[in-house]
């Protein structure tokens, strides 16, 4: 496995540090976005999929 790069680095202590649900769920939503842009279909549906989840499962916290 590879070193992560600088930019890396600083993006994994921004998404350690708290961020919202919905924020979250953007992201994941983002990510698919980018994936799927760069031809990788399966980790683009894997991570809309979780998108899915996160705000299924936030729905079910706030009933």
């Amino acid at each position: 496995m590879r070193e992560l790069d600088e930019e890396e680095k600083l993006l994994l202590r921004h998404l350690d540090a708290d961020i919202s649900t919905g924020d979250l769920i953007i992201i994941v939503r983002d990510l698919g976005e980018v994936l799927r842009a760069r031809g990788h279909v399966i980790q683009a549906n894997v991570a809309e999929i979780a998108a899915d989840r996160l705000r299924l499962l936030s729905s079910r916290e706030q009933d």
